[in-house]
């Protein structure tokens, strides 16, 4: 019987614990900084489903986690904030937020000779357009001179165009590069890597000469053999994304969005698509997820340069 209760008791006391922990992983603690109005830890509470706040004192808040979201998600959200000191959790590092997209620019090197057409590829082009051109545009362009899309390079949202028969290359990067949606066209140079350098034989020891060796200046790397320069490009969108909003949003709404995440209306694209300038503090990549939480969001869109 003895063992009976001592079994029961550390069922009830596992359940109670279980419960204790479960609990926990529903609140996240965030401690604002001092000069944080109660008016504005009300108004987050309300905006983002997690109504009520619990006031500890000394700047500290405790939050519900309201269901479908994760105490990592609030923790983030929190923490974003140029309000907030500090939050409990801590969010989860993200490495990938902090590494800075690059694309790389390859430029044919001919010394002393003009490109040839046999240095890109026949029947294609490459067009990056301007980021005012929607969907509609692109399709309207590209099918206005017969051409099609191939592919579209992702980070850089660069078009593979498929030219139609009968038109050059020149000749369509001429075109496109005229329309004030494009901001460049330019053929889809192919890329000549050198040969590998084979192992020595045993007891030679050949010094690298310039045939193999890529010469580095600056942010270019010249590929052996002077066939291509390669151009690395800092892809910065100057800290700006575009947000969509939910049919319907009040101008009220979306001024409280940017008291809440300190950004600033750039542009208004439509009638509830916006540019808007991210404040120094809130990283391009963590801005993604944490503007999502907001209820009247329904897109947001990184920016590239």
């Amino acid at each position: 019987m003895k063992s009976i209760k001592l079994f029961l008791t550390s069922c009830i006391f596992s359940l109670t614990l279980s419960q204790s922990v479960l609990a926990a992983d529903q609140f996240v603690t965030v401690t604002f900084r001092p000069e944080v109005q109660t008016s504005f830890v009300e108004m987050l509470g309300e905006t983002f489903k997690a109504p009520h706040p619990q006031n500890k004192g000394n700047h500290t808040w405790v939050f519900k986690i309201p269901s479908l979201r994760t105490r990592n998600q609030y923790a983030e959200l929190f923490a974003s904030l140029g309000s907030v000191a500090s939050t409990d959790p801590a969010p989860i590092y993200q490495v990938a937020d902090h590494i800075n997209p690059t694309a790389v620019n390859i430029q044919p090197v001919n010394p002393g000779q003009p490109v040839k057409t046999s240095d890109y590829m026949p029947g294609e082009l490459l067009v990056k357009f301007k980021p005012e051109a929607s969907a509609s545009d692109i399709k309207f362009l590209t099918t206005h001179y017969n051409a099609s899309t191939l592919s579209v390079i992702s980070g850089i949202h660069v078009h593979r165009l498929r030219l139609p028969q009968g038109m050059s290359v020149e000749e369509a990067k001429a075109l496109f590069s005229k329309s004030p949606l494009v901001e460049y066209a330019e053929p889809n140079f192919k890329m000549k890597l050198p040969d590998p350098v084979s192992s020595p034989q045993a007891g030679a020891s050949p010094a690298p000469t310039a045939s193999n060796t890529p010469a580095t200046v600056g942010n270019q790397t010249q590929i052996p053999n002077g066939t291509a320069i390669v151009t690395q490009i800092p892809l910065d969108g100057g800290n700006q994304m575009i947000i969509d909003f939910k049919p319907g949003t009040t101008a009220e709404t979306i001024a409280k969005f940017h008291k809440i995440y300190g950004t600033r209306e750039v542009e208004k694209r439509s009638f509830y698509s916006y540019r808007l300038q991210l404040p120094l503090h809130l990283n391009p990549g963590l801005a993604v997820r944490v503007l999502m939480l907001h209820p009247a969001v329904i897109n947001v869109q990184r920016l590239y340069s």
